[in-house]
């Protein structure tokens, strides 16, 4: 009977959450009871902890892997009547047109990389290598060579790392590059082939260092004559995840004004590598989905904390109906109870998440640092760090989602309190 002495501190709250708060409180220092229901709080807190901050790291491996593809990978690809060599006319009106940054000419297509009797088949880029258009980003990811004189020597390469690893070259060796098909000659058919020379290599640590080569736009041309699969422009935007839809009205805009025409072809970076993006954005989705499970187990030990109140105070609340409280006042005060403890846990597990997350890259190379071991391997993944990103939305959700399977998990108990018949639990307590 002690429980229904309502603590000075709670004298003015309304009766169910004073109520409930009172029945919580004695939790806190009492035996089993009360080390369940602090194991039930940590439990649910490491839950949230753990889904803010791995939630975070998968943010920062998809802005890692996005930042160092998009740095070399156009944002967008147009191939109008012309091809490549409408670039410079097409480039001010595209550049006038909201949301585009910049426009160069574009030649792309599919050869088969031989070098030391090893075969490789990859996607060879021509881009624009000089002058204040020239492809930004190669060269902060360049490990060997120089590919500032690329544009001025034609048949040079730029390779990715890990192709170049295949081929077994390094810069100024000579590779030879031979197209699909044949062309007729005088002497017969012949194999579309060109040598081309490694001048620089370079590592973004993601599928363009085993799938992708540059080389300059004139080169291209030249190899590809009328079979690359894209040859037009190639565009940057600034916002990279607006790409379509800033592309998309750039492209009604001009066909309106009739500077370009209906039949051309274009395609932005996440349609180009759907396969990739998908991938990521799954796992993301799925390890999310994961950690909201264990979540939901955690929340579950709310359950034997709100069912050891009902039996421990089964008088109590005979006694609180017999003094005019409804069964649904019952049924509330328990589930004020559980949600009381889902928000403690929740917002503690919150908290700490948002207090690491930002910095749990630091604290994983302090951590290497005093062990002395290498937990990312260069070889292995793409970048030597952990990188995170906390998404203020993703915080918000995962707390929103926490509370509601908490909550949810109280509704049996605390309707099991409500349909206690007060006659028969006041009866058994004599």
């Amino acid at each position: 009977m002690n429980n229904l002495r309502i603590l000075p501190a709670l004298s003015n709250l309304p009766f169910v959450p004073a109520v409930a708060l009172r029945y919580s409180a004695p939790y806190l220092n009492r035996g089993l009871t009360g080390f369940l229901s602090f194991v039930s709080l940590a439990g649910l807190a490491l839950a949230v902890f753990a889904l803010v901050v791995v939630t975070s790291v998968m943010n920062g491996f998809e802005r890692e892997l996005q930042n160092r593809m998009l740095s070399l990978l156009p944002h967008a690809t147009l191939s109008p009547q012309g091809g490549h060599a409408r670039a410079a006319a097409l480039r001010e009106p595209l550049l006038a047109q909201p949301g585009i940054v910049a426009v160069t000419p574009h030649v792309e297509g599919m050869a088969m990389f031989s070098a030391n009797g090893r075969f490789q088949a990859a996607a060879l880029a021509g881009v624009e290598m000089q002058g204040e258009h020239a492809l930004p980003g190669i060269a902060e990811h360049l490990v060997m060579g120089d590919a500032s004189g690329l544009g001025e020597q034609r048949y040079g390469l730029v390779l990715g790392y890990h192709l170049a690893r295949q081929l077994g070259v390094f810069p100024g060796d000579r590779v030879q590059l031979v197209l699909p098909g044949v062309r007729i000659t005088p002497m017969g058919p012949l194999l579309r082939q060109r040598n081309f020379y490694v001048q620089a290599i370079f590592q973004v640590g993601a599928e363009l260092d085993q799938s992708t080569a540059f080389t300059d736009v004139d080169s291209a041309a030249r190899l590809f004559a009328n079979n690359a699969t894209v040859d037009g422009v190639r565009i940057t935007v600034d916002q990279q995840f607006r790409a379509n839809a800033i592309v998309s009205d750039a492209i009604q805009a001009l066909t309106t004004q009739g500077i370009l025409s209906l039949d051309l072809s274009w395609q932005d970076w996440r349609s180009e590598h759907a396969s990739l993006y998908r991938a990521v954005v799954m796992e993301k989705v799925m390890i999310f989905v994961l950690l909201l499970a264990v979540v939901a187990v955690a929340s579950f030990n709310v359950i034997s904390i709100i069912l050891m109140t009902v039996n421990d105070n089964r008088v109590d609340i005979a006694v609180l109906r017999t003094m005019g409280a409804s069964a649904e006042q019952i049924n509330r005060l328990f589930i004020f109870q559980g949600a009381t403890i889902a928000a403690a846990g929740t917002f503690c597990g919150a908290l700490l998440g948002v207090l690491v997350a930002p910095n749990i890259g630091k604290l994983l190379q302090a951590f290497e640092r005093a062990s002395g071991w290498q937990l990312f391997d260069p070889e292995v993944y793409f970048i030597p760090y952990l990188p995170s990103l906390l998404r203020w939305q993703d915080v918000v959700i995962v707390v929103f989602a926490a509370l509601a399977i908490s909550v949810m998990v109280t509704l049996l108990p605390a309707r099991r309190a409500a349909r206690i018949d007060p006659v028969v639990a006041l009866a058994g307590a004599h």
